[in-house]
């Protein structure tokens, strides 16, 4: 309260009232501590001083009685053991209660754990900078368009170069499918071997733009003639680490361990694998032999952390979630001990988008598009703007690049939804009431609804907000939808 309106104009005015408060909230702390005349001579201090603050200031007497209160109270109020670390640790439990508070009321971070909401949000997903062509696969061109024997290019080799058994060289402009590639120059080529160049180590400045992007670089050369002879499986040493060991033996039969760090993973599926491993799907590099000469890459490619983003826990306890909202829940097969197995067998965070709502009857159409109550869901729908509308390419930095709208997009794994054994073409599922269907965008490579069935309402944390980082990325902001 202010007593006097000089409080707004004098400064050794506001410094006795704060002074005033601290001294009277210590002396109610330690009432029953001190001894009687102790509190009468500290409160007959704080009378004086209350009462030369009112009215006009007599700076004299003023002054005396801020010196005389603050004297008596250094005297008589007992001190605190520690008293800098007491603070420390006060401040430090208040800060963490309101983190805990607003982390589970309002926002929560979460990361992105697989790739099963690609494009619209990825998670870890690894670039294979060291990959060769295995010699059984030809190639054959014709109009600079370089076709082979079987599935082995992705979206990430756009750039790289390719070089054939007859030493020519072309670079990749473009991925059209896993044995189809655009080439420059339009090289003519008939049933020839070849290889792709390693991409080249990122420079510093590389390296500090890719770490803003998400990206981090991971190499390791042979310092001698090294035979591989075991890769241990990934290890969790705190929350946010993890680490992968790499036997050899060199040419004197010396064992040499290398550690690899690496940010979170999921599961105990590894970062690294052994050889003979190789499928052009995945998402985790591997080591392509076991032979390897002094200076010759063990491996060599670059990690994409994937999305991190705020969960908003605050609308769901306003309004229920919508279709096509990006929901993250949690699910167990305790959670749909009814439905199917391939529920996590321990409580596991997902995101996927909300398809179905209690009540509803769907089926999946031959357009890969979903009819809920014989009503076909279609780009016009809030959420499925661009999983229905849009097929996606992505170019190796992870940008979109949007083609032109097709009627059926059956032509891109990241449009529309797949039929599984759960639910295939012309099956009807009726959805019960308060539970919900979740499907991943990535209908390829999602585990969810088709494969565990419905999700108990009370499973949804909340949807999907802010993308925090990387900064750099296309997805950062609100953008994804």
């Amino acid at each position: 309260m202010i007593y006097n309106w000089r409080w707004f104009i004098s400064k050794r005015l506001r410094e006795s009232r704060e002074e005033y408060k601290q001294v009277s909230k210590l002396l109610e702390a330690q009432r029953d501590l001190l001894k009687p005349h102790a509190i009468e001579e500290i409160e007959s201090c704080l009378k004086n001083l209350n009462q030369e603050s009112r009215g006009a200031i007599n700076h004299e007497t003023f002054k005396e009685a801020r010196e005389e209160l603050l004297k008596t109270a250094e005297q008589k109020l007992l001190t605190y053991p520690d008293a800098q670390y007491r603070d420390w640790i006060e401040m430090f439990l208040v800060v963490a209660t309101l983190v805990l508070t607003f982390r589970a009321f309002f926002f929560q971070p979460f990361k992105i754990p697989t790739g099963s909401m690609q494009p619209t949000l990825y998670g870890i997903t690894a670039i294979d900078l060291n990959k060769v062509e295995p010699e059984q696969l030809k190639a054959t061109t014709s109009n600079g368009l370089l076709n082979i024997d079987g599935d082995f290019f992705t979206k990430n080799d756009t750039g790289r170069t390719i070089t054939f058994e007859n030493g020519n060289s072309a670079k990749i402009t473009k991925v059209n499918s896993s044995d189809e590639v655009l080439i420059k120059p339009a090289l003519p080529v008939s049933d020839e071997s070849f290889h792709l160049k390693p991409s080249k180590k990122p420079n510093i400045k590389q390296r500090i733009v890719n770490f803003f992007r998400g990206i981090s670089h991971y190499s390791l050369k042979a310092s001698g003639n090294w035979t591989l002879r075991k890769i241990h499986p990934p290890k969790t040493i705190i929350p946010l680490i993890s680490k992968q060991t790499i036997e050899f033996v060199d040419e004197s039969g010396n064992s040499i361990n290398k550690t690899i760090w690496f940010p979170p993973i999921r599961g105990t599926e590894p970062m690294l694998k052994m050889p003979g491993t190789y499928d052009p799907r995945s998402d985790r590099p591997f080591i392509s032999k076991y032979e390897f000469k002094e200076g010759e890459n063990v491996f060599n490619f670059q990690l994409k952390t994937g999305d991190h983003l705020f969960v908003n826990r605050m609308t769901y306890n306003f309004r229920n979630p919508k279709r096509g909202d990006i929901s993250v829940f949690t699910i167990s097969q305790d959670s749909i001990p009814s439905q199917s197995l391939h529920a996590p067998a321990k409580e596991t965070f997902y995101i996927k988008r909300l398809v179905g709502l209690g009540g509803e009857s769907i089926h999946l159409g031959t357009d890969h598009q979903l009819v809920v109550n014989n009503s076909r869901v279609d780009s016009t729908h809030r959420g499925f703007e661009f999983l229905y509308s849009f097929p996606k390419d992505l170019d190796i930095n992870g940008t979109n690049i949007w083609r032109t709208p097709r009627n059926v997009p059956t032509d891109s794994v990241y449009s529309g939804h797949l039929p599984m054994p759960g639910f295939h073409y012309g099956q009807t599922i009726k959805v019960t009431p308060n539970h919900y269907l979740m499907f991943g965008d990535n209908s390829i490579n999602s585990l969810d609804s088709r494969a565990w069935g419905e999700l108990p309402q009370e499973n949804v944390i909340g949807h999907s907000s802010f993308v925090y980082w990387p900064p750099l990325s296309p997805r950062f902001g609100w953008s994804h939808r």
